[in-house]
């Protein structure tokens, strides 16, 4: 097996290692006969007095959904989630209707209000367990009244492509929202809400895990504004959204929504947690292996140069043999051309560049845990030190492509995508890097 095919195959085997059905039922366990049930180590009785519902938004909100039926079987007395589209799996108790992604359009509102209609029929003293994950921005989508859907749908198009990290996208996001940033709190205030995240967010600040709409937060209108103008956003931005932001602004800059006392939150799996179980895997197979301390945030250029930092030190350090090296996060791509990818995909499209006649074998992988980069049906991509070469050779240069942000398109004509499909989890990106 080559390099590449080696690190599109270890990819594939986190994949099904970290997977929700895997672990949730080591997490969540429940005891049919004495009615109760434990996560992690806390416990909760489950009786008529206590029904069991079940919500869930973002990527992952299916596959946990089924595991929790999996555990709780007809103890469910109810539930609904909102999963991506193309989802295809059939659940036996639990609801699933589909919102859309990466940009909120009407199947997301219209999700959004079904979901918080049968919130409203959840009765006092329930059990709930909110699934979420990321892709929560965008499916789970209830604009304040005085912007219109369409004003909405291009806020989101326009922080998207704008280069802001994912914490920046999510302050302005909560502040024309009904749900986020700890607005959902107030409507199950009634019920004992057990929250199971899975992060794919650095540092695991639940503050902006899908926007937090079950994390109580403080709202910032100021702070807002302060990003979109950073970003060049706030010029192009309707004028009436723009009068809404000021008027909110000068009447209310900021303010804080709050928690209650039967709110529990447990993240369940992160990106750093499934980076450790990439290097198991690689150890497992012989590589000497490096993890990255934490998740990577910033601009996909730095990401890049930081990655071959990393190389030229593993060579200077006289590494030989078989050589991992593992990476995690989300790095920004400010989008000026008019072509198609996603961060993953160009990311692998300008390592291709670096790694390009290394005398060492060497593959480089960059994929979407959510098996989703960008408007695209790839995961991401992988690549080779041999990648820019066969490329040259059937006159495809990789520059155009990087020049236009047409990743999708260099690696559909040249190969190089991993397509898994849409995998039922979201912990951040992964990169993997091996040489020998």
């Amino acid at each position: 097996m080559n390099l590449k095919d080696e690190a599109k195959n270890i990819f594939e085997s986190t994949l099904e290692k970290v997977n929700p059905r895997k672990f949730l039922p080591d997490i969540v366990e429940f005891n049919k006969e004495e009615s109760f049930f434990k996560v992690f180590d806390s416990v909760f009785d489950l009786n008529d007095q206590h029904p069991l519902y079940i919500i869930g938004t973002g990527k992952a909100a299916h596959t946990m959904a089924a595991a929790l039926e999996q555990i709780f079987g007809n103890a469910i007395s109810d539930g609904l989630i909102i999963i991506p589209p193309d989802t295809g799996q059939e659940l036996r108790v639990i609801k699933a209707v589909e919102g859309s992604h990466p940009i909120p359009d009407e199947k997301s509102f219209n999700a959004t209000k079904e979901l918080l209609r049968f919130i409203e029929n959840i009765p006092s003293e329930a059990i709930v367990f909110y699934l979420l994950s990321g892709g929560t921005s965008a499916l789970f989508s209830s604009p304040v009244d005085e912007i219109t859907h369409s004003q909405f749908s291009e806020l989101y198009r326009l922080l998207v492509e704008s280069g802001a990290s994912i914490q920046e996208i999510n302050s302005v996001r909560k502040t024309v929202s009904q749900v986020k940033g700890g607005q959902l709190l107030k409507r199950l205030s009634h019920t004992t809400l057990l929250d199971l995240i899975i992060s794919d967010i650095p540092d695991d600040d639940l503050k902006f895990v899908g926007s937090g709409p079950s994390t109580a937060q403080e709202i910032s209108v100021s702070e807002a504004i302060s990003i979109l103008e950073k970003y060049d956003i706030w010029d192009p931005l309707p004028t009436s959204l723009q009068h809404y932001l000021k008027q909110k602004n000068s009447t209310c800059p900021s303010y804080n929504t709050v928690d209650f006392e039967n709110h529990h939150q447990w993240v369940v799996s992160s990106a750093a947690t499934v980076a450790k179980h990439t290097a198991s895997i690689l150890e497992n197979r012989g590589f000497k292996t490096s993890v990255e301390d934490r998740a990577w945030e910033g601009p996909v250029e730095d990401f890049k140069d930081h990655i071959m930092k990393k190389i030229h030190q593993q060579k200077e350090n006289g590494t030989n043999g078989k050589t991992a090296l593992v990476f995690y996060g989300e790095c920004t791509v400010k989008v000026t051309g008019d072509g198609l990818g996603g961060r993953n995909q160009e990311l692998a499209l300008r390592m291709a560049k670096e790694i390009s006649g290394m005398e060492q074998n060497t593959a480089f992988l960059s994929c979407g845990t959510d098996g989703i980069d960008g408007p695209t049906d790839a995961a991401g991509a992988v690549v080779d030190q041999n990648t820019i070469e066969h490329a040259n050779n059937e006159g495809i240069n990789a520059e155009r492509f990087i020049e236009r942000n047409d990743s999708y398109h260099f690696f559909k004509k040249a190969g190089g995508h991993v397509i898994t499909g849409p995998t039922g989890n979201n912990v951040m990106d992964i990169q993997i890097l091996l040489m020998g």
